[in-house]
């Protein structure tokens, strides 16, 4: 007996879900879009560390700015005439330079900042700091402007400025009726 060893060949259907060498060009193309996106990631990445970097020699320079008083040198009378000129807002400028000043005190290191954020360190400085980071001591209240018909009485009122907001304040909450009284004969004085 003779041994037929012969050899067949099957046809393929390439449409075939089975198909390992589709199977195999289709995990290549996953492959493909994972370096992609891996190579993305990396990018981001770099790009957000070193803008985390530069943001951080921001704080540096506006603090020795600030510091130094070098806003004069340009003729700027106050650093916040200086920073309008830059793009950085008021409050971002002030939130650099809590930032810088806990780097420079040792509060932070500049490795705890990239690894946490901005907004996570605010919010630890507001923390230490007893909620806020520093409130504002101006009164919230716009000031009222008017103008005295009498000299003595301008004198009067501007060389006793808090007794003048304290008067003004304790009539209007206890003394309503004399109020009312005054506004009846100031309108019937113009009237």
């Amino acid at each position: 007996m003779k041994n037929d060893k012969s050899v067949k060949i099957h046809k393929r259907n390439i449409d075939s879900k089975g198909n390992a060498l589709l199977s195999e060009s289709n995990n290549n193309e996953e492959s493909v879009e994972a370096v992609r996106y891996s190579t993305l990631k990396k990018k981001l990445y770099i790009n957000l560390r070193e803008g985390i970097y530069n943001k951080i020699e921001c704080m540096k320079i506006l603090k020795e700015i600030k510091d130094n008083e070098y806003y004069k040198l340009d003729g700027y009378k106050s650093f916040d005439a200086f920073i309008k000129n830059y793009d950085v807002a008021k409050t971002q400028a002030y939130n650099y330079l809590k930032i810088a000043a806990a780097l420079e005190e040792g509060l932070l290191e500049e490795q705890f900042v990239l690894e946490n954020g901005f907004r996570q360190i605010l919010s630890l400085l507001r923390d230490k700091q007893g909620k806020t980071i520093k409130k504002s001591k101006q009164n919230p209240i716009k000031p009222l402007r008017f103008q005295l018909k009498r000299q003595e009485s301008y004198d009067f009122y501007k060389k006793n400025a808090k007794f003048t907001s304290f008067l003004l304040d304790k009539l209007f909450q206890s003394k309503q009726d004399l109020i009312e009284d005054f506004l009846k004969e100031f309108e019937s004085l113009r009237g």
